[in-house]
């Protein structure tokens, strides 16, 4: 799955940087779930070109390890922590094959789970969060709305649209094209939340919660109304 993102870096840090979902409520749910970071380790699972990793620094993370499935994306991380050191580390590794590399504090994924193909990569990735943290440490993730109304307002006007491509037991496989310049498109999957929850369950969390996704000041304005009607995406957070 990772290599669909080879070559595509610029145009990840563009999408960040620019489209109205990333900038908006990706990011401040993101912050929200974080926002008692400063001072902990943190392993940052799904980490593309590092832009989360960076906020977790930033924000006083003791330490912070990314790990993505690509090479390219890596690259691209560590080129951003050449030009502006903070201390992160870097490692190419698919999530669902990752050893215990730590006891962390706190596992950050944003746009992890999506890229589960069924049911056994779904519990390969609870498996490795829920080994690399400490007791006690907590799972916090960014999603697509595990609720998502497929006949309610859709998310391109933020920059973000799904196309259900198939139906399989629990959700749906998708193209998503990100509106940015150049376009990038995916494929990834839709679950719903019962096999996210059981997944999570089954690998030992003791707690498992899906949060509403945050939206800035901004949020008030009436662009929002169908993301508010329907958001897209939501947070979760699993405590071990």
């Amino acid at each position: 799955m990772g290599t669909q993102y080879d070559g595509i870096g610029q145009s990840y840090e563009r999408l960040k940087r620019e489209m109205p979902l990333a900038r908006g409520p990706e990011r401040a749910t993101f912050e929200a779930l974080t926002s008692e970071v400063e001072g902990r380790s943190v392993l940052d699972l799904a980490c593309g070109t590092g832009w989360y990793s960076r906020t977790l620094a930033r924000a006083g993370a003791a330490s912070v390890l990314g790990v993505d499935i690509s090479e390219e994306m890596v690259a691209a991380a560590e080129r951003s922590e050449a030009r502006e050191p903070l201390g992160i580390r870097y490692e190419v590794c698919d999530a669902r094959l990752l050893d215990t590399v730590g006891r962390f504090d706190m596992v950050t994924a944003v746009w992890l789970l999506c890229y589960a193909r069924n049911r056994l990569d779904l519990s390969a990735m609870a498996g490795a969060i829920y080994d690399n943290l400490a007791r006690g440490g907590v799972y916090v993730g960014v999603e697509m709305n595990p609720r998502f109304d497929w006949s309610g307002p859709k998310a391109t006007a933020y920059g973000l649209t799904h196309r259900p491509d198939a139906e399989f037991p629990g959700g749906k496989e998708l193209t998503v094209t990100a509106h940015v310049d150049p376009p990038i498109s995916f494929q990834a999957c839709f679950w719903e939340e019962e096999p996210i929850v059981t997944a999570l369950r089954e690998a030992g969390f003791r707690s498992v919660e899906i949060l509403p996704a945050v939206l800035t000041a901004e949020g008030e304005d009436a662009f929002w109304d169908d993301f508010r009607a329907n958001p897209t995406i939501v947070g979760i957070r699993a405590i071990k």
